[in-house]
């Protein structure tokens, strides 16, 4: 454990400080995940949380946007910290809470080496400031430490910064899977009788439902009248409402967690009540978000695909498959039991998607169809694109291709060690080197 969470560390420092990030963040995930597992060994499902943080890490080998990378790593320090703590919301601070044991994990110096170790740190402290005495007074010495490939001293903070936060990482999750934090008991508060949960439940569905009606006559029948009513033109009505509706989907989730923990249901039948009213909260819901999803789209297809849309667009989809897991836990009863395990293995397996989908691609080709179509192109926002984009924008005419590649060409023009490597500015360099006819 220790030495691989050393080893993580000292990768951490080497590979990731003031370099773009590809297989050396795969090198330490993988060297943090030898730590935890030599700290304790997982289970089968641990397993499986474990396997997919790291398929998740190893999107920096593929993918060059770095908010797809971000997205990707943020899902994966979750999952490796409940692979390690188990599937419950406390695993996400177990890491950090487990620190506190760190001392635990320094290795004891024997009595013998502890005078060798004294002499290193004062040789060290010793040899510094005459090193760099005797480097600014000869010119040829200078030369020679050259050839030596030590860190720059510009370099140094980012390069700790990166050893402390990587060590601090491995450590918390070793010792959370060594010394797992029991759930808190939790007191839960008076529970609402039948009477209480089920008229405010019902009248949430009446208006669900009323709501729905509406969606069905503007999109489906009669929606001119209503925009006319409306005094809005049709981009405007897709855009208007778009966020209001995730944001009601997104609190139908906690109104069903707080149905499911705060409701006295002391008879089969309210319990078959309580189902019934919520199977149809989450069907309804499942329509307010077709129709949220049918405005974005329809305001994308007038101004053009942004970053921040489609993250709009998949989160409510996202939210969709949620809804669709909650009506199979209601109906199936081995959903329920596996509620937790499937809907954490769908939501990594759906970001695994979405990245191999090359979201800057994406938008790269659908704005350029979109350019087809309408001869407008926001050209600047194609020169903002990461290189996973190169490909898409490689289909514009050359006048255009070189302009929107541009920006691009001066960031991959610089040179990148190994631990940098990653396939999209790979093949952004090749696309580049065709352009250019190199």
């Amino acid at each position: 454990m220790r030495v691989a969470a050393l080893a993580a560390a000292l990768a951490a420092a080497s590979f990731l400080p003031g370099q773009p990030l590809g297989v050396g963040v795969l090198v330490v995930a993988l060297l943090v995940a030898a730590a935890a597992w030599r700290a304790a060994p997982l289970g089968r499902q641990a397993l499986v949380y474990a396997t997919l943080a790291l398929v998740l890490a190893s999107m920096c080998v593929i993918r060059d946007a770095g908010w797809v990378i971000a997205l990707d790593l943020a899902a994966a320090w979750a999952l490796g910290s409940i692979a390690a703590s188990g599937a419950r919301l406390i695993a996400l601070a177990a890491p950090v809470v487990r620190l506190r044991y760190a001392h635990l994990a320094a290795p004891a110096v024997p009595s013998g080496l502890a005078p060798a170790a004294r002499g290193a740190v004062v040789g060290g402290l010793l040899v510094v400031p005459f090193g760099a005495l005797f480097w600014t007074a000869d010119a040829a010495f200078a030369e020679l430490s050259q050839a030596v490939p030590l860190p720059s001293a510009a370099s140094l903070p980012g390069r700790a910064l990166a050893f402390t936060v990587v060590l601090a990482a491995a450590l918390g999750l070793a010792l959370a899977a060594q010394r797992p934090i029991p759930s808190p008991s939790l007191r839960l508060p008076r529970r609402f009788s039948v009477l209480e949960w089920a008229i405010p439940l019902a009248l949430l569905d009446a208006l669900f439902a009323c709501f729905v009606g509406v969606q069905f006559a503007v999109f489906f029948g009669g929606h001119d009248h209503v925009l006319r009513t409306g005094g809005l033109t049709y981009a405007e009505y897709a855009r208007q409402g778009f966020w209001q509706l995730l944001a009601a989907s997104a609190l139908t989730l906690a109104v069903i967690g707080g149905a499911a923990f705060l409701t006295d249901t002391p008879h089969r039948i309210h319990r078959v009540i309580r189902r019934a009213l919520l199977g149809a909260l989450c069907l309804l819901t499942l329509v307010v978000l077709a129709s949220a999803l049918r405005r974005l789209l329809l305001y994308e297809d007038a101004f053009g695909l942004t970053r921040s849309r489609l993250l709009a667009e998949s989160f409510a989809l996202w939210l969709g498959g949620f809804f669709v897991l909650l009506l199979a836990a209601g109906l199936l009863r081995a959903a329920r039991r596996r509620f937790v395990s499937i809907a954490l293995v769908g939501t990594a397996a759906g970001l695994i998607a979405f990245s191999l989908a090359n979201p800057d691609g994406r938008i790269a080709k659908r704005n350029i169809q979109g350019w087809r179509d309408t001869g407008r192109l926001d050209l600047s926002y194609l020169e903002s694109l990461s290189a996973d984009a190169a490909p898409a924008i490689a289909e514009l005419p050359a006048g255009l291709e070189r302009a929107a590649l541009r920006p691009l060409d001066v960031r991959l023009s610089r040179a990148e060690p190994w631990s940098s490597f990653n396939l999209s500015r790979r093949r952004a360099r090749d696309i580049l080197n065709t352009a250019s006819g190199g």
